[in-house]
């Protein structure tokens, strides 16, 4: 029976992708960023889920100004995967949008010097763009990805996911070998490291636990690679993007890395609060576990 949901649901969405690819690119990404934002995303409760986010970590924000964002928030998303179905339509329009940061230099010259980068970023933007940008200038980059539920839809995700830039690595023992490899021979690899990784520790962003994996540290430290912070978000016009290269991350403890990895992502949602992805589950039972903590400490 839940094969059949997922056939279902891939079905609707390859239709609905390739209903829209008839259409001129800009129009295009415009009609499904509304579809997904006014008919998948309620009905998928995705609306609910950002409010509910949103509230939690600004509880004197006005329900209705959190509806608006997590509105905002599923149409940047449904925006976001259209692009991505349409990689030479979007590396084309990333040929002409700003791409600077203070970490541009020091990635080049890591690379001149043979020395791997390790890319960390967070759901915010169309965070594809900052692969597709750096493909742009010549460099391929690897990355490591957490399989779709729907195994029909994972088929062409992971495709998807190589044609935008180069090889995509499926987590769990194999994958991440061959991921750190690519990092040790020089390569450039990216990985987004706001998910919920509840196997691992809490790292504080904004100001309540959250589940954090330390790959993205850990494999820098390995290799020997430059930890880059790289965040993307979207113009005003809604087609454009802009490509931020963060200060590299110094090495230290691992979960020192991290926490600073969380300061620079959480510096970007409060500036582009409408492009995180306030809909996915990043915190969990966050509130419980803070007040253990705070419990614990006070015993």
């Amino acid at each position: 029976m839940a094969l059949n949901k997922d056939r279902i649901e891939d079905a609707f969405l390859r239709l609905m992708i390739g209903a829209v690819s008839r259409v001129p690119y800009r129009a295009r990404v415009r009609i499904f960023g509304w579809l997904t934002g006014y008919v998948i995303a309620p009905l998928a409760g995705f609306i609910t889920k950002g409010v509910k986010n949103l509230q939690l970590i600004f509880p004197e924000m006005p329900r209705a100004e959190a509806r608006a964002i997590a509105r905002r928030v599923a149409v940047n998303f449904g925006k976001t995967t259209i692009e991505n179905y349409s990689k030479d339509e979007l590396a084309e329009v990333l040929r002409h949008c700003r791409i600077d940061g203070p970490g541009l230099a020091a990635f080049h010259t890591a690379l001149a010097q043979g020395r791997g980068v390790m890319i960390a970023s967070g759901h915010i933007g169309n965070y594809e763009t900052l692969r597709v940008a750096i493909h742009n200038m010549g460099h391929p980059v690897a990355a490591l990805y957490r399989p779709a539920t729907n195994p029909y839809f994972n088929e062409h995700y992971k495709t998807t996911m190589e044609s935008l830039t180069g090889p995509a690595f499926e987590q769990g023992r194999k994958g991440v070998l061959a991921f750190v490899r690519h990092v040790r021979e020089g390569g450039v690899a990216a990985m987004l490291f706001d998910v919920r990784a509840a196997r691992y520790g809490d790292i504080a962003f904004f100001g309540l636990p959250a589940p954090t994996s330390p790959f993205p540290a850990e494999i820098a430290l390995k290799t020997g690679a430059l930890l880059l912070p790289i965040f993307t978000h979207r113009c005003e016009n809604g087609i454009d993007h802009e490509v931020y290269f963060d200060t590299p991350i110094a090495p230290s403890a691992p979960e020192a890395m991290m926490q600073e990895l969380s300061h620079r992502l959480e510096a970007q949602i409060r500036r582009f609060p409408d492009q995180w992805l306030w809909i996915h589950d990043r915190w969990g039972n966050a509130e419980a576990r803070a007040n253990r903590t705070a419990r614990s400490k006070e015993a």
